[in-house]
This record gives C-alpha cells, structure tokens and sequence, in this order.
C-alpha cells in the first residue's frame, strides 16, 4: 500500500517544522507536504500551477490546517466538504488560536478536529501522534 501522505498548511515555517519533526518522533514515516496559505492550499488540492505533477504532489489522506494564516482557511475545508470524492478526507484544524469563535467556525465548515497548539515540544509530539493515529491508522480513511 502506498504511504498516506498528510498535508500541512500552515504560514509558520517553523511549526510546520515541528509537524515533520513530531511525526518522526511518534514513528510516522508519512510524507509531509506543505503549502503556506489558503489559495496554495486549494492549488495543491486541485493538482494545479506547480502542483499539476500528482506523481510529485499526491492527492493527500489527510490534511492538517492552521486557522490563521493568509487567506481563508475555512474556504480549504468548504472546497473539501463540496467535493464528491474528498468528502471524507480528514481536515484537522491546529491552530495557536485560542479565540472560541474560531473552533466553532472550524466545525460549521466542516472540520473534522479541533486542537490548540501546545507549548512544549513534548505535548506537540503527543498530540501529532493522537492525530496520526486516528486519522491515518484507525480505519477512518476515505
């Protein structure tokens, strides 16, 4: 079986740093693409402008989106939730944000998770492993 790729999108190079690194440290090889907003993101999703070759940059299992960055992230969960065939593709939502308003925006969207990025590296790895583990292991895939 091909390896389930998870898509990261984050504007923060150094958080989506610490995603690759949390999912080596929990034993996940997965490959980790990452884009920096919104409308990248939608790129990458629709295989279009540098991301046409799904050879190089594969449809992913799994995607892992910061709430606050450039453009919309609400819009790359509606594109999702709007498409036949990615219905159930995990969008996981990891933001620094703790502002309430936004988890419940998240969900109304569609999003399938909810978490805050923790402050210490060891709670960051745990909480990747918890997501890794439910969303690429636990039979919830599309």
């Amino acid at each position: 079986m091909a390896q389930r790729t998870v898509l990261v999108v984050d504007d923060s190079g150094e958080d989506v740093n610490l995603i690759r690194m949390a999912f080596r440290k929990s034993g996940f090889d997965n490959p980790v693409q990452a884009v920096c907003g919104s409308e990248e993101a939608l790129q990458f999703l629709k295989g279009e402008a540098d991301y046409a070759d799904r050879a190089k940059f594969p449809f992913p299992h799994l995607i892992i989106l910061d709430h606050r960055m450039p453009g919309d992230a609400l819009d790359v969960i509606r594109w999702v939730r709007q498409r036949p065939d990615a219905t159930l593709l995990p969008v996981v939502v990891f933001t620094g944000s703790t502002n309430p308003s936004y988890e419940r925006e998240a969900y109304d969207a569609g999003a399938n998770a909810y978490h805050i990025k923790p402050q210490t590296f060891e709670e960051f790895v745990a909480v990747i492993k918890k997501i890794a583990e439910f969303w690429l292991m636990g039979g919830r895939l599309y």
